[in-house]
């Protein structure tokens, strides 16, 4: 029976980020927004705020004995009626509108699915699999043949936890804390054990807070040799406690006929994803997540008809995307293109890719040995007062020449959405950039292999789309119109995009939170929704609770599946299973690579398997970085006095992994040293000049590679 009501309930952030920490009790909220530091809170999850009510964010990352916090994913359930269409949080009394009947809501029920299907996937192989898995593609743990044995085994699954508002406010997905749930945990590990996936709790708003596990890994294996690591992406015998799956909510209301306590299921499960920690966050990484999800969300769910569809980009052509027979016609409609007469605002849809790359001095020495390339200075080369100054406006003719042809410079620059194996500017129009490396100078989803190669980093569709209109003067300064209000999304999907921002969009290989998976249209339901299988899902919608609100047991019969099943939707760990397994060991590595672009599309020659000495002598190489953002490079460190305090004006810079070469035994050493890193951030109220600095070092490790410079020798990930 549909609800006709105009009132809809929903779970924002449709999809959040909790990191994993050593710290047995001590956490944060997660930023909820760009750049932004976390929230700080009480046991409970509680924001706290000033004395002027603002939020309090987060500037110490580790606890008193020096373990890192773990970051908890905040998810709320918002009402949106005609009184509210833009939304507001639920509250305790609220009248709910059940499809039969109405009442006082009096709890709320979350329930939320973590698991870690890392160890039972397929290996990862770069590109291989994004599009689905051969026959003959080799799993991880191969040993382990035996279905039962590899769904036993190799997947850690704690089975659902539901708590409410009330009574029953915290839970654990920790080994034997289910008991109604035939829980899968690996057997013991070295050198760390994994015994549980993390906790949920509800804090005093009926919001649910989402913690992830500790940090840890390890391996089974027990050889004199073990334990050991042998791969960037793919270890035998090894798991970690990162995790992902949906996350769900019922509604329990007093109806008002006969006082009995009903349920309504909200629509729509959020999902949450539980990476490692964010050593940076007040730096945007060059592609987010969110960035992903606006290109899918504009050309797979219709979200911005007047920027992607079908002309002229009216009403006339729209349709709407939450009916499935439209948007299924939509998708297969071939005069589908972006509207070439859409006008980008220069500070909300530009500036926020061109400003990025010099953030990046702070993270890796190349853009300060490169004389800062991206300069947002007066007289630099990304200066917004020369860039961002639409021509219309410019009065000068030799000055709006000059500014066009900036425009266009950086606009060339930039990679071609379908040139991901071109290194250099050549053949095109401007013969003054010829030769010049395109733009992001970033490691590609595949620089290592022959099977699909793709060497180099891309912007999104949409992104070069929006890029193409600026350098063309097809854009609006909203400084300069005096403009306020330009943001196109409503509050809550301002939420949900906060819920992604922070989470890397790329390069993926295979990435840091999340890979390759999120650029698939077929994993979601709607935008920034996953679509979850039904049968993790608890289903009583709408039924009789009895006269006590309580927690309700939700039966599941099936047990997590070994493969995907797209069209069914996704299950608990279907996210991160195609990540390195352990994380650290591909976090350590992802710092530059090496690449060879002598053949467009050969990542791998061997001329002298054929005594070729030309083509081995003169073989062209470079060096890319990969995401220093999310793992830091070189970084700088204030001097201290004998105090212990900062000095102003003294600083050096040094390697951020410093004592951790870039080998399997510094992968091995990072899975028990990531907790000791230092996190870079915004330094407060010293100079007037932004800087950002490392704190909370743990201790720095007996190597001799300290101080910036020449890099210890490295191994490329193979």
């Amino acid at each position: 029976m549909e609800n006709n009501s105009t009132t809809k309930y929903q779970i924002h952030p449709g999809i959040a980020v909790a990191r994993v920490g050593d710290s047995p009790d001590s956490f944060y909220l997660a930023p909820e927004g760009l750049k932004k530091l976390p929230i700080e809170c009480d046991a409970a999850g509680n924001p706290t705020k000033s004395k002027n009510g603002k939020l309090n964010r987060v500037h110490t990352f580790k606890d008193s004995k020096q373990r890192i916090k773990r970051q908890g994913a905040r998810f709320g359930i918002y009402v949106t009626d005609t009184e509210n269409p833009n939304g507001r949080p639920i509250q305790l009394d609220d009248i709910i509108q059940g499809v039969a009947s109405k009442g006082k809501l009096v709890d709320i029920e979350w329930t939320v699915w973590l698991a870690n299907k890392k160890s039972s996937w397929y290996q990862f192989k770069q590109l291989e699999g994004e599009h689905g898995y051969a026959p003959d593609h080799p799993l991880r743990n191969v040993i382990v043949t035996d279905p039962d044995e590899r769904q036993n085994m190799l997947i850690i699954d704690p089975g659902p936890q539901t708590i409410n508002c009330t009574k029953t406010r915290s839970a654990s997905f920790a080994k034997g804390e289910n008991p109604d749930y035939a829980q899968t945990f690996p057997p013991p590990l070295r050198p760390n054990n994994i015994d549980t996936l993390g906790d949920i709790r509800t804090n005093d708003s009926m919001e649910l807070v989402v913690l992830g596990g500790h940090g840890n890994s390890g391996t089974y294996l027990d050889a004199p040799d073990q334990p050991r690591i042998e791969s960037y992406a793919n270890n035998e015998g090894w798991f970690d406690d990162t995790s992902d799956g949906p996350v769900t909510a019922k509604l329990i209301y007093a109806d008002e006929r006969d006082n009995q306590y009903r349920y309504l299921e909200v629509e729509d499960p959020s999902w949450v994803i539980v990476g490692y920690p964010r050593y940076v966050p007040e730096l945007a990484d060059i592609i987010t997540m969110d960035d992903v999800l606006v290109d899918v969300n504009t050309r797979e769910f219709a979200a911005n008809q007047y920027l992607y569809g079908v002309a002229p980009f009216n009403k006339s052509t729209n349709i709407d995307p939450n009916i499935p027979n439209d948007l299924e016609d939509w998708r297969s409609d071939p005069r589908k293109e972006y509207n070439e007469d859409y006008y980008p605002y220069f500070y909300r849809d530009i500036w926020p890719i061109l400003e990025r790359p010099n953030a990046m001095q702070w993270v890796t020495d190349v853009l300060v040995s490169s004389n800062l390339p991206h300069d947002h200075g007066p007289n630099g080369t990304f200066s917004p007062k020369k860039i961002g100054v639409p021509p219309k406006t410019v009065e000068d003719p030799e000055q709006r020449a000059l500014f066009n042809y900036m425009r266009m410079f950086i606009y060339r620059s930039v990679r071609p959405v379908d040139e991901t194996n071109k290194f250099k500017f050549e053949g095109r129009v401007d013969g003054n950039m010829t030769g010049y490396p395109l733009m992001p100078y970033l490691s590609g989803d595949n620089p290592l292999s022959n099977v699909v190669p793709s060497k180099f980093l891309t912007l999104t569709e949409t992104q070069i789309f929006l890029l193409k209109q600026w350098a063309e003067g097809k854009f609006i300064n909203e400084e300069l119109e005096m403009l306020k209000g330009v943001d196109i999304e409503k509050p809550l999907e301002s939420i949900d995009k906060g819920g992604v921002e922070n989470i890397l969009g790329g390069a993926f290989c295979p990435g840091a939170e999340v890979g390759w998976i999120i650029r698939n249209p077929a994993i979601y339901a709607k935008p920034y929704r996953v679509k979850a299988d039904p049968a993790t899902i608890p289903g009583m919608a709408n039924s009789t609770a009895g006269n006590t609100p309580g927690v309700q047991s939700s039966h599941f019969e099936n047990m997590l599946s070994l493969s995907d099943n797209f069209a069914k939707g996704l299950q608990p760990g279907d996210i991160t299973k195609r990540s390195a397994l352990p994380w650290q060991s591909d976090f350590n590595e992802c710092t530059s690579q090496d690449i060879n672009v002598t053949y467009k599309e050969w990542n791998l020659i061997y001329p002298k398997n054929i005594g070729d000495e030309f083509t081995e002598r003169y073989q062209e190489k470079t060096t890319a970085l990969w995401w220093p953002v999310h793992r830091p490079m070189q970084v700088y460190r204030r001097n201290l006095d004998s105090n212990g305090n900062p000095i102003s004006g003294s600083e050096d810079q040094v390697n951020w992994s410093r004592g951790i070469p870039e080998t399997n035994e510094g992968d091995f050493k990072m899975v028990t040293a990531w907790k000791d890193m230092g996190f870079v951030i915004k330094e407060q109220n010293i100079e007037p000049e932004v800087k950002f600095f490392e704190q909370e070092r743990n201790y720095d490790f007996d190597i001799n590679d300290q101080y910036a410079g020449s890099p210890p020798p490295k191994k490329t990930k193979k």
